[in-house]
């Protein structure tokens, strides 16, 4: 069979069946093998979802989402209603990009310190598992109008995308074979889901056999056989593989199942769900309001804070932390806590508070600098920029900032404030923050308003 499912628990929620099952389903017709290993420990660490083929291994975090999906590398995610209000996206907890990067690299030190157990001894010297991809899904779909800015670490992509991106998707450090992917389960202690790989080979006949499931989905056609004369030779490198396939209807064969799996897919995520059950792992996302204070802020880094006005302030106290990575001569986001060893932010930038009372918008930055050199950060209208989701500009007075421009030597902090000289437009949600050159290249931050 080309799919097999192994897990660490047999997940308990009707929804997260669901995926696999359907996902399952959407790859089950293709070429080569894929395992998909959901509900397992690593390091600690609890992960939705990981999916290994010969070519490629993606680490993947499964979020349920009802809505537009707004956030960034650092800071909160928000989901957005309908009526354009906004709740949290795993609130008390890491933000999915911070999740899926841990479980990166929980993952990958295993593989580095079993390999080996499953791979040659030429193979074990060679394989870099620093080639596995981050993915988050969002499920069922990533909505049009959603903003969700990541570095090059981790891709985004809706559920219906997955199956087409699982096929696509390779990488030239990683070449399994069928016996050495099958021995990665076994050495985390993983076990096979037998029921859904019964379903999958036809030995149930009907999802009765499953507790808590749906009705089954509707049949794939079979596969068209390939010519003998096409054929591929698989001893070939994957990159000559891949040019000879081009050549051969296997890869539209590929494509045209993928598109069948999205459909299959929206089906599935789209069946009436369990009321009351979140998706996974994910707390019940009940509706909240945004984050606003009527109190005085505490201040962030230095202390203090502006005066809030009556429920006009935000003080998101979102911090984005980059370092500078000599070999690619750019600056990299990473996290601003520092956890993980040689990748402690060199700069960090905070914005504090928001305040967007009356007929001004007022914004407090403070800056972090960890580095062997001073770093500065202009609060001015070519550095700074301002926008609403409806396309409304908001302009800095680059006169009234104060100061003009954070200058921080090394092991110190600044702190400054930028001030816009007009109100915030009618039943604007959100504002979106976006700084353009210095300290350190592009960064976003995401205010949540409580309307005006």
């Amino acid at each position: 069979m080309a799919v097999q499912v192994w897990i660490g628990e047999k997940p308990e929620n009707p929804n997260e069946r669901r995926a696999i099952v359907a996902l399952s389903n959407g790859l089950e017709r293709l070429d080569g093998l894929y395992l998909i290993l959901a509900n397992f420990n690593v390091g600690g660490r609890t992960i939705d979802l990981v999916i290994i083929k010969q070519d490629a291994i993606f680490i993947i975090e499964l979020k349920h989402c009802d809505g537009k999906i707004f956030g960034g590398v650092n800071g909160h995610w928000y989901i957005e209603n309908p009526d354009g209000s906004r709740k949290r996206l795993n609130p008390g907890r890491k933000n999915p990009y911070n999740q899926v990067v841990s479980y990166y690299y929980s993952f990958i030190n295993f593989l580095n310190e079993h390999r080996a157990d499953f791979l040659s001894a030429h193979k074990a010297d060679t394989m870099n598992f620093r080639a596995c991809k981050r993915v988050i899904v969002i499920v069922p779909t990533l909505e049009p109008g959603s903003d969700v800015e990541l570095d090059w670490k981790v891709d985004i992509k809706g559920f219906d995308e997955l199956p087409t991106f699982l096929v696509t998707e390779c990488s030239t450090d990683i070449e399994l074979t069928d016996e050495e992917m099958l021995k990665i389960p076994s050495i985390l202690r993983c076990t096979r889901w037998q029921e859904i790989n019964d379903l999958l080979q036809g030995v149930l006949p009907n999802w009765n056999s499953i507790p808590e499931t749906v009705p089954p989905p509707p049949a794939l056609p079979p596969p068209v056989p390939a010519e003998p004369s096409t054929a591929v030779d698989t001893r070939l490198s994957p990159l000559t593989r891949f040019g000879a396939a081009l050549r051969t209807p296997a890869p539209w064969l590929m494509l045209g199942t993928a598109l069948l799996a999205v459909l299959l897919v929206i089906m599935l995520i789209r069946w009436p769900q369990v009321e009351g059950i979140a998706f996974i792992d994910q707390p019940l996302l009940l509706s909240q309001p945004p984050i606003n204070v009527t109190s005085s802020a505490a201040g962030g880094i230095l202390g203090g804070g502006i005066a809030p006005g009556n429920g006009c302030v935000w003080s998101g106290f979102q911090s984005v932390g980059k370092r500078w990575d000599a070999p690619s001569q750019r600056w990299i986001s990473v996290g601003v806590d520092g956890v993980i060893a040689g990748m402690e932010p060199e700069v960090v930038v905070t914005l504090e508070q928001v305040v967007y009372c009356q007929n001004q918008i007022t914004l407090l930055w403070s800056v972090r600098n960890n580095s062997d050199a001073p770093v500065t950060l202009p609060l001015q209208s070519d550095n700074i920029t301002i926008r609403d989701p409806f396309g409304n500009e908001y302009s800095i007075a680059d006169n009234k900032s104060q100061p003009a421009e954070v200058r921080v030597e090394p092991a110190s902090t600044g702190q400054g404030q930028a001030i816009v000289p007009r109100g915030v437009s009618q039943n604007a949600p959100s504002l979106l923050v976006r700084l353009k050159e210095q300290p350190f290249g592009e960064a976003s931050w995401l205010v949540s308003l409580d309307g005006n």
